[in-house]
């Protein structure tokens, strides 16, 4: 039994009760180029977005904090069952597409567990009876049709073809009721003209309003007006530095 989990949050809050092993997603595929011809190309191109616009992460290795999880996917043991936890929000929905691109024609049971539907972007919010129940009741089985369509968005999302990932999204919108909305901020971040795109422009509002350009009183009304993105301190952080360049 494999848990891929959504991050170190979850990993460090996973409850012990629950068994099997745990994989853990330590990337942010929502931020910067994704675009390559191979695996091996796309992890050269992401650590070297990474060391150069996340100063923060510099003595980190990406090789072996985030490459080695994503290699434990490309080898999980064909009779794996596995549990992808993952939250609706658009950092999420992002990594949670490529993780089932990674697992394409695996022959394993593969299941996906969202927060409680009152808490679509926080796991955290759950408690560990909570965290075992969505474990025991409410993973649900993706099916042969259903994995295609995470597959299929990675590959969109991979090459900007944001159109045909809204066009899955209102397809599927019964089925994957997230998707749409997930699907939907994406497209929104695009810069437009003068348009510098929703998370930016939202960060522009917010400075205006609080009068303020202290981070944390910025980042926290980030939060609450936008969660449906996920982004966390170093993103909106960049975001802040980003519109100062600009």
């Amino acid at each position: 039994m494999i848990h891929i989990l959504n991050g170190d949050a979850l990993a460090m809050r996973f409850p012990e009760s629950i068994p099997g092993e745990k994989i853990i997603v330590r990337e942010a595929l929502i931020d910067g180029p994704v675009s390559a011809d191979s695996l091996e190309e796309l992890w050269e191109i992401r650590n070297r977005f990474i060391n150069e616009n996340y100063p923060e992460t510099a003595d980190l290795d990406y090789s072996k904090l985030s490459v080695s999880e994503f290699e434990k996917i490309l080898n999980l043991p064909p009779d794996s069952k596995i549990y992808c936890w993952f939250e609706e929000d658009l950092f999420c929905q992002v990594n949670l597409w490529f993780v089932i691109y990674l697992l394409r024609g695996h022959p394993g049971d593969v299941f996906l567990i969202l927060p409680f539907p009152d808490s679509p972007y926080h796991f955290t919010s759950l408690s560990e009876r909570d965290l075992v129940d969505s474990f025991e009741s409410k993973a649900h089985f993706l099916n042969i049709k259903e994995r295609e369509i995470l597959e299929t968005l990675w590959q969109y999302f991979q090459n900007g073809k944001i159109f045909e990932a809204l066009l899955i999204g209102e397809l599927f919108n019964e089925r994957f009721p997230f998707l749409k909305k997930a699907v939907e901020a994406w497209r929104d971040m695009i810069p437009v003209g003068e348009f510098p795109g929703k998370p930016k422009a939202t960060l522009l509002e917010i400075q205006k309003e609080l009068r303020t350009e202290e981070f944390q009183p910025i980042f926290n009304e980030f939060q609450k007006r936008l969660p449906i993105y996920g982004f966390g301190d170093l993103q909106v952080k960049k975001l802040l530095n980003e519109l100062k360049k600009a």
